[in-house]
Order: structure tokens, then sequence, then C-alpha cells
């Protein structure tokens, strides 16, 4: 008869539940992506986030104007594209070694690019050309595709939150997407997604609303970017 050793057996299982923990960090976080050098950038212009469903409506698939990945728009809820401009702006200013430039005339710059003589350009080249007029080395610009706010409470939700939103470093002189990131997140119960394990907790093992939902991506969004 084979004897358990409990002492092998608790430490096997130790092993496995730290995999599975380090598994469960992965699962509802944003996906982020660095394409080129960005300690090399000082001045950046922050442009307002844009509302995609309120442009396209409710249901649409669709594509971002500057990468053409594919999203399907859902609701938005009531000034969501500026609780996330404002989640942006702060976060720049405490949190990396950008300095912001004023963006005040950026999307009068912007629009008349897209009017004029840029009319035939990409997105991306009119914004970097924006940057360009406006004296910033790289402009920061997301757009918001979904951002559906828990229906219930904490601890009981009917519908749980869900956003889906992006945010690009777009480089004024290369003209070209040097980082990005992307999320597309609906909140699940624990029982439903053990995978989510990590996250879960991290939101206090509860339903949390969108804005929490977008505040914790873009805690994660800007953790690796330079800092002073």
């Amino acid at each position: 008869m084979i004897r358990k050793n409990p002492v092998t057996f608790q430490l096997a299982a130790l092993v496995l539940l730290i995999i599975v923990l380090g598994a469960c960090a992965s699962q509802g976080g944003p996906v982020i992506r660095v394409q080129g050098d960005l300690t090399k950038i000082e001045k950046v212009a922050i442009l307002p986030y844009e509302n995609m469903t309120a442009i396209h409506g409710d249901g649409a698939t669709i594509r971002s104007p500057i990468t053409g990945r594919v999203f399907v728009t859902g609701p938005v809820a009531n000034r969501a594209d500026q609780f996330l401009t404002d989640q942006v702006v702060s976060r720049v200013r405490q949190d990396t070694s950008f300095r912001t430039v004023s963006a005040r005339n950026a999307s009068r710059v912007l629009n008349e690019f897209a009017d004029g003589r840029g009319r035939d350009w990409s997105r991306k080249k009119q914004m970097a050309e924006t940057g360009r007029q406006i004296g910033a080395d790289a402009i920061l610009v997301g757009y918001v595709y979904r951002f559906r706010e828990r229906v219930g409470s904490n601890l009981a939700a009917n519908s749980p939150a869900s956003v889906a939103f992006d945010l690009y470093i777009i480089d004024c002189q290369q003209e070209t997407v040097v980082w990005s990131a992307f999320y597309n997140y609906t909140q699940q119960a624990l029982s439903d997604n053990l995978g989510g394990m990590g996250n879960f907790f991290r939101r206090g093992g509860r339903w949390v609303t969108a804005e929490e939902l977008a505040t914790l991506a873009m805690e994660d969004m800007f953790a690796d970017l330079p800092r002073n």
C-alpha cells in the first residue's frame, strides 16, 4: 500500500495554486503592445475620447480608425467619453514622464486637415500632422465602443458592467503607432469564469461599475510607460 506524504501533497497543491493564480492574473486585463521607442517622447497632446456608438449606432461592427481592429458597438453611458479622457489626462500627468501641451486647438486643426488638404490622408497621418502643428512629439487618442453600467448592486447584479475602449500613442515625426492598448471586457461571476479569479478578487470580490472596470484597466495600461 502506498502512503501519501502530506507534506508532498501540500507542496504540490501550493505549486498548483501559484500556477492557477498566475494564469488568472492575465484574465480580464487590457492587451498592450509597445511598437516603438517611447523614451524619445517628451511632449504629448491628449485628444478627447470619441464615442463610436454615437457616430455609428448601437450594435454596429466597426474598425478602429487607427489600427483596423474590429469592435461591436454597444451602449455608452452618458459622459463616459469625458470620464475616459479625464483618466488619461490624470494618469499622464501623475504616472509618466511626459509633459502635456495644450490640446485646446487640436480638434480644430484636426478637422481642418480632415476637411481640407488632408482629406485623403489616413486618420493616423492627420493626427501626426496635427501634433506637429501644436508642438507635440506624440498624440494620445482613444475611442470608446461600449460603456454599459452595472444594473443592480455590488452584491447582486442583474446585468454586469461591460466596457470596450482603446488608446494609442502616435509618434508625430514617424507618423506611426508606438504604443497601443485595448480593453474589451464584461464582468463575469467567479463561478462562470475561474480563469478570472485574480481580477475578481482584485475588484474586491464584488460586482463593480463600468467606471471601476475602466479605472483598473487604465492603471494596467499606464503601468509600464516611462516614468519620472
